[in-house]
């Protein structure tokens, strides 16, 4: 940790080194800082090989990056991408600069910038600071610093915390576009629970469209009913873990959310015009028997 500090103003700094656990993850931080300055201070020009988001706490600060600049204030975020020169410059206002920085890697940054709504050509949001993402913010420094995992985990879930207060809320009064955007989250939900019994109703309740509408669009765009998708998601599933597992026919009958053995042997026989019992001693036999649908 690095601070410097003087009777109006401060800087503070913070460095990480990721363990195992968090490198597995999607999302780790690098490093963190928070400053209080007057119109006299002045930053260096940097370029780095992580992402860097700069919350504008108070005041105004120029932000220029590559051949562009933006004027930001209170409430509005940058972001400095990896390979982009930056370079702020505070903008006299009145009022000292407050700005808290969170330096951040890993394979979901990305994503999550831009479902923020970062973007390289446009790398700053505006006024997206309220009460408690300010809360959050400050809450990083209140804690003794230390770089155990329990830390790194609690860093980690503050630093997806802040993302969820950026990330804009969802109008629920407003449907997707029509079935291009309700039918790809249908089978996504479909794909996900398919082996917690669920129905078409569910499916349909989940995307908010009448659940009739929804079986014959579906159909239509698919080839397929939803309940003959969600039954060929089962018996494909039934089918590999029968060929390439030692579960009984019971156990995977109870994996797939079949209620008993019963109803799970009828569905597979009448899909696969075999018996679960017959796949296992055919796959036994032939290290392997791949069975096609009727």
């Amino acid at each position: 940790m690095s601070k410097r500090q003087h009777p109006d103003e401060y800087e503070e700094s913070r460095n990480y080194v990721v363990d195992e656990l968090a490198l597995n993850g999607g999302l780790w931080p690098v490093r963190m800082g928070r400053l209080k300055a007057g119109p006299d201070y002045r930053f260096p020009q940097r370029m780095i090989d992580y992402y860097a988001l700069h919350f504008v706490i108070n005041g105004k600060v120029r932000h220029r990056f590559g051949d562009q600049h933006i004027e930001l204030t209170k409430g509005d975020v940058f972001c400095a991408y990896p390979g982009i020169v930056y370079h702020h410059f505070i903008v006299p206002s009145g009022q000292p600069l407050e700005m808290i920085w969170v330096s951040i890697d890993g394979g979901q940054t990305p994503l999550l910038l831009e479902k923020a709504g970062f973007h390289p050509s446009v790398p700053y949001i505006s006024g997206v600071i309220g009460k408690e993402l300010e809360t959050s913010l400050i809450h990083l420094f209140s804690q003794q610093e230390d770089n155990s995992s329990r830390r790194q985990v609690d860093l980690i879930a503050a630093i997806y915390r802040i993302f969820g207060l950026m990330i804009p809320q969802k109008n629920t009064e407003e449907p997707d576009a029509g079935p291009a955007g309700w039918i790809p989250r249908s089978i996504e939900y479909m794909n996900m629970h398919y082996t917690e019994n669920i129905n078409v109703q569910d499916v349909a309740a989940y995307i908010s469209v009448h659940r009739a509408y929804f079986s014959k669009i579906f159909a239509e765009q698919i080839g397929m009913t939803p309940i003959q998708y969600l039954q060929k998601l089962r018996m494909e599933r039934a089918l590999q873990l029968l060929q390439q597992t030692r579960h009984s026919v019971s156990e995977i009958a109870m994996t797939l959310g079949y209620p008993d053995l019963y109803s799970f042997s009828r569905a597979f026989g009448k899909y696969y015009a075999a018996s679960p019992s017959k796949v296992r001693e055919n796959a036994a036999k032939s290290d392997g028997l791949l069975l096609h649908p009727d």
